[in-house]
């Protein structure tokens, strides 16, 4: 690439994600944990074994136990176990402090983020020279990533030459004066490129 009067490729460092926007990573970045590190209720409702809820209807429910049957839980939560579906809150009757009718059934893994759901621990986030987006970040931070191998920013001088060339604001301005606005309007598109 040099022969062909293109620059090197900039060598490698390391930043933390609030500082690796718009970067460029420069080697592939890979997922540390799983997202969601655990099977997790993705409703606020009660957590079911799914085979428990077959033919519920608001005309016919199906009654369960809570604490054996039926477990409350919130969005988020970790799914306890034995237990592999959520049945939402909107389609939950409670009867008494024991009991709850299902007015729907739920398949198995139904309302549940499973583990790895997201992404999975080893798993490629982002590949090589790829421009990192906030998007970006927030799979590396949800995939357990807090520091990028990113490319160095090239760091570029620019030198207006001229002695007709004044500073912008400079009054009285006299014939022959040209106001220098390339170097700030430069500066800004090599930031914008990557560049310091």
């Amino acid at each position: 690439m040099e022969q062909a009067g293109c620059l090197p490729v900039m060598p490698e460092e390391i930043v933390t994600l609030d500082r690796a926007q718009g970067r460029v990573t420069a080697s592939p970045v890979w997922a540390s944990e799983s997202s969601p590190h655990y099977d997790a209720a993705a409703m606020d409702g009660i957590a079911v074994r799914a085979e428990e809820t077959n033919g519920a209807t608001e005309t016919f429910p199906v009654d369960l136990t809570v604490r054996s049957q039926a477990v409350w839980l919130d969005t988020g939560d970790p799914m306890p176990s034995g237990y592999n579906a959520v049945v939402m809150v909107e389609h939950v009757h409670r009867i008494d402090e024991g009991t709850v009718q299902i007015m729907a059934p739920v398949a198995p893994w139904q309302h549940v983020r499973t583990l790895g759901e997201d992404l999975v621990a080893t798993e490629l986030v982002l590949p090589e020279n790829h421009r990192l987006s906030p998007i970006d970040l927030g799979a590396c931070a949800a995939a357990g990533v807090t520091e990028i191998p990113v490319r160095r920013r090239p760091k570029v001088a620019i030198i207006p030459t001229g002695n007709e060339l004044v500073s912008p604001g400079t009054t009285p301005l006299k014939p022959g004066d040209i106001v220098e606005f390339n170097s700030l309007m430069l500066a800004g598109l090599i930031e914008d490129w990557g560049g310091d």
